[in-house]
């Protein structure tokens, strides 16, 4: 009797990350008519970091709502917005008495105005409601005659 002995050896090969980030590069272009494309692929982080006239951006594909938040003049007015992500009331907390009416613009992702307001602040808050949007994120701009600010909000 004849015996035949195979031995296999099988070797796994793989790649391990271990305290590293994934990621990958993008592009971004500006078309002769004026339009920029951007272009991002695999990040696995979402920090983003702003100064000066231009922006610095690291992770998910961010939008140009982030140039508008950064041109927030800081010496002019500071403020809160909570609860972020709201449900259906969103509080803005100023840091100094408005006395003028203030209007409330709210931007979804494709730039349309999807609401308009002008209210009163009572004291240093406004509170404004708006249980019938959608879920997902917008962008809120806060206008006086004296200064226009802006912010990302998220509805859940």
């Amino acid at each position: 009797m004849r015996y035949l002995l195979i031995l296999f050896t099988v070797t796994f090969q793989g790649q391990v990350l271990h305290h590293q980030m994934v990621s990958a590069q993008g592009a971004s272009k500006k078309l002769p008519d004026g339009i920029s494309i951007s272009q991002t692929i695999g990040q696995n982080s979402n920090v983003g970091t702003s100064s000066f006239d231009y922006v610095i951006q690291q992770g998910f594909q961010q939008s140009f709502w982030v140039k508008y938040i950064a041109s927030n003049p800081p010496e002019k007015i500071k403020f809160n917005t909570y609860p972020n992500p709201f449900i259906s009331a969103l509080n803005f907390e100023f840091s100094k008495l408005i006395s003028e009416d203030i209007e409330v613009n709210v931007f979804d992702i494709s730039g349309r105005l999807v609401f308009n307001q002008s209210k009163k602040a009572d004291n240093f808050l406004l509170t404004v409601l708006l249980p019938f949007l959608s879920r997902g994120e917008y962008l809120v701009r806060l206008n006086t005659s004296t200064f226009s600010v802006y912010t990302k909000i998220i509805k859940l």
